[in-house]
């Protein structure tokens, strides 16, 4: 089947259907050699990545009726012909091609004609998120700190690998040509998830940012530690570097992910966790202990991670995030019962909005004197995705 063909089904099921663009590519790239899934990849993560922005080029040629598939179209051969730079002859030919007895051939051809070059202003600035999540982080954040946002939204984020120390040192995976980022976390410039060393659990794939939030808990080697919604287990396993496998629990109120954790668990050598599948807002009435450090990874809107799954401008709805507030407000409520005095909460979030995260804290915070916050940041970064992180401790 044809390549553009493949990432046009793609893209449309994704933003029709609410699909998951990734899963999509996962089923629909095994019929394709190397090179064809690289293309395909690549355009699919960069239209829908600039899709805003491609679509202000041809603004004014389109009204309310232009189709969604037209639509798509016309975005696939702007970020063809712009952004991989492909002749304006083989962009026309292919996408009127892919036009053909589907959609409006000739409106097509007519709008790539028109387009000769990338319109460059402050609109696009505007233009590249769904305008409801533009004014939202331009109404939280200052000037410097949304344009920020907005280059890491654009950008194609770097794929961090975690090092797994009990199983392998960096000395052992000099041959595989990595760069060490910091004690934890490399690099590459070469794809490890096909190696040896990736299928041994020598390492695993996490954010930079992400790989980082477990030395905010303070763990000392006895803590007992409970991870509520812990899938894909990443953060718990950052935490089995200090303390003892036999003292965690990692809970997930979906099954399937719980048996993800498993199996990730058994390839990385942790052998000893106390999984748990429950909604974490009933685990104070479920187990009958407390926990010197808890870690809740909260449910959110995503706004942190749009630059590595831009399909998520399509599927987060603005109606949505008070449901998504009140979640992480009830798990919040739901942990006193669990924390020992004198334990810390770590609370974190990969959304860059204010009210699922300071506000939240603020509010628990108020509503909960006999607590007091360690510290709180969100972190950003534009090889990356952004999180959010509070430490608040039980007095």
């Amino acid at each position: 089947m044809n390549q553009r063909q493949i990432a046009y089904d793609i893209m449309y099921k994704t933003i029709s259907d609410e699909s998951y663009s990734n899963l999509l590519m996962r089923k629909e790239l095994n019929q394709l050699q190397p090179m064809q899934r690289a293309f395909v990849t690549n355009l699919v993560n960069g239209v829908l990545r600039k899709y805003e922005l491609l679509e202000y080029q041809y603004k004014k040629e389109i009204n309310e009726k232009t189709s969604l598939a037209n639509r798509i179209i016309l975005n696939m051969a702007l970020f063809e012909r712009f952004y991989l730079h492909e002749k304006d002859y083989v962009v026309n030919n292919e996408y009127v091609e892919l036009a053909e007895n589907r959609y409006d051939k000739s409106f097509i051809n007519a709008i790539l004609h028109k387009i000769d070059a990338f319109q460059e202003s402050e609109g696009n600035i505007a233009s590249c998120l769904p305008e409801w999540i533009y004014r939202l982080l331009k109404a939280q954040y200052d000037e410097e700190t949304f344009y920020q946002i907005i280059y890491m939204y654009q950008s194609i984020p770097t794929l961090y690998y975690r090092l797994n120390r009990h199983r392998c040192s960096y000395e052992d995976l000099k041959h595989l040509d990595i760069t060490i980022i910091n004690e934890d976390s490399f690099i590459s410039k070469n794809n490890l998830l096909k190696t040896q060393e990736y299928e041994k659990g020598f390492f695993y794939v996490q954010d930079l940012n992400s790989a980082s939030l477990y030395k905010h808990l303070q763990l000392q080697k006895e803590d007992k530690l409970l991870d509520i919604c812990s899938a894909p287990g990443s953060k718990l396993f950052n935490c089995l570097d200090i303390i003892e496998t036999e003292n965690s629990y990692a809970n997930d109120v979906n099954g399937n992910r719980v048996e993800l954790i498993r199996k990730m668990a058994e390839k990385l050598g942790f052998q000893g966790i106390h999984y748990l599948n429950h909604d974490g807002r009933e685990l104070k009435d479920i187990l009958d202990m407390q926990f010197d450090k808890i870690l809740l990874d909260a449910p959110c809107s995503g706004l942190g991670v749009i630059g590595r799954k831009p399909d998520l401008k399509f599927h987060i709805k603005p109606e949505s995030l008070d449901e998504l507030e009140m979640l992480q407000k009830d798990l919040l409520s739901s942990m006193d019962p669990l924390l020992k005095e004198g334990g810390i909460l770590l609370y974190s979030t990969c959304t860059l909005n204010k009210k699922e995260n300071e506000k939240q804290i603020s509010r628990f915070l108020k509503d909960n004197p006999h607590y007091h916050l360690l510290e709180q940041e969100t972190l950003i970064n534009a090889s990356g995705d952004a999180f959010y992180y509070a430490t608040i401790k039980k007095e």
